[in-house]
């Protein structure tokens, strides 16, 4: 009977041993540890959504101090709601060496804007060609439990709504709405600050009483230096062109043929934004052929729709593509057209 006992312990034992071996901590290869995906709570290296960025189309929409927004004109549309629908992100504003899509961007989001009510809705980051494996930034609930916020003046969401939803100068019947920017604003970069370690600065006041002496001059205190400025500008090359479709309207002309006219208006990013020019571009739908003929200049240009970030390209798209209610639709056949407001 003792030994039946003894017996009975020692499987037992056994048993218990086995199963702690398979369920206890295991003990990990060093290798294995460390060739292991290292993940961000902010971003993912490489960005799970980099397809959706290099897939794409991203223009220079709006510009802050610290941000550069850009978005996507081939997602440009508006519901029968007045809600305006576009594909926005932003990244720093800095001069780097880094990809055209790195981890230091943010987005890309789905924009909405109640241009009407002064309302946004930023929807949350999204990835139509990965799967995220773990909550992505941007997947919180709003705080007033809609979605929508209230856009407030003088920030950069302020900016990005005059652009698309149109701005109308004092005195003028007309609303522009943006199209296109050539180059962007200066940059505002920080001045670097020279740290000297207490021996240089030793070492440089020695230089100096030396370089005194020798040539035998009265020893007088130096003026201190003024203080350096807080930020140095780099000038951008040319000066930044903007370009707005007037009204946001397209008259078709040639109904057969699907050939349409866009009035557009350019100005310079300066103070009091003097125009530059006004354009009539004709949009030849069925061809792919675009000609841009300057009023009162008579300069023309036209050709064969190219690159898809060019302006060409952006405004045959806002003239022939279908962006729901956001393009008023002027015919032969209807006068009165279809208005986006």
């Amino acid at each position: 009977m003792i030994e039946n006992n003894r017996m009975k312990k020692l499987l037992l034992l056994i048993v218990v041993f086995i199963v702690g071996c398979n369920t206890g901590p295991k003990r990990q290869d060093y290798q294995a540890f460390m060739s292991e995906e290292t993940e961000s709570p902010f971003f993912y290296l490489p960005p799970l959504n980099q397809k959706d960025f290099a897939s794409r189309t991203w223009i220079l929409l709006a510009e802050s101090k610290a941000k550069l927004w850009y978005y996507d004109p081939y997602t440009l549309s508006e519901d029968e709601n007045g809600i305006v629908i576009f594909d926005i992100f932003f990244s720093p504003r800095e001069q780097n060496q880094l990809a055209p899509y790195n981890a230091t961007i943010v987005g890309p989001y789905r924009q909405k804007i109640d241009c009407f009510g002064n309302y946004q809705r930023s929807e949350t980051l999204f990835t139509q060609n990965a799967v995220s494996k773990a909550p992505l930034v941007g997947d919180v609930k709003s705080p007033n439990g809609t979605g929508w916020v209230k856009i407030k003046p003088r920030t950069a969401m302020a900016y990005v709504r005059t652009r698309i939803c149109g701005r109308k100068f004092i005195d003028d019947a007309n609303v522009n709405y943006f199209l296109f920017q050539l180059e962007p604003m200066s940059l505002i970069q920080a001045k670097k600050e020279v740290i000297r370690d207490a021996a240089q600065y030793e070492k440089e006041k020695q230089l100096e009483l030396e370089q005194t002496q020798k040539n035998s001059l009265v020893k007088t205190q130096t003026p201190s230096a003024p203080p350096p400025s807080i930020g140095t500008e780099v000038p951008a090359k040319n000066p930044p062109v903007f370009y707005e479709v007037i009204n946001n309207a397209v008259d078709i002309i040639d109904a057969k043929k699907d050939v349409r006219h866009m009035r557009l208006s350019s100005y310079l990013m300066e103070n009091d934004f003097p125009k530059q020019a006004d354009y009539l571009f004709t949009a030849n739908c069925q061809s792919n052929t675009y000609s841009m003929t300057a009023q009162g200049a008579g300069k023309k240009s036209s050709g064969e729709i190219g690159a898809k970030d060019s302006l060409p390209a952006i405004a045959f798209n806002r003239a022939c593509a279908d962006h729901g209610l956001y393009m008023k639709i002027n015919s032969t056949n209807s006068p009165n057209g279809r208005s986006a407001k």
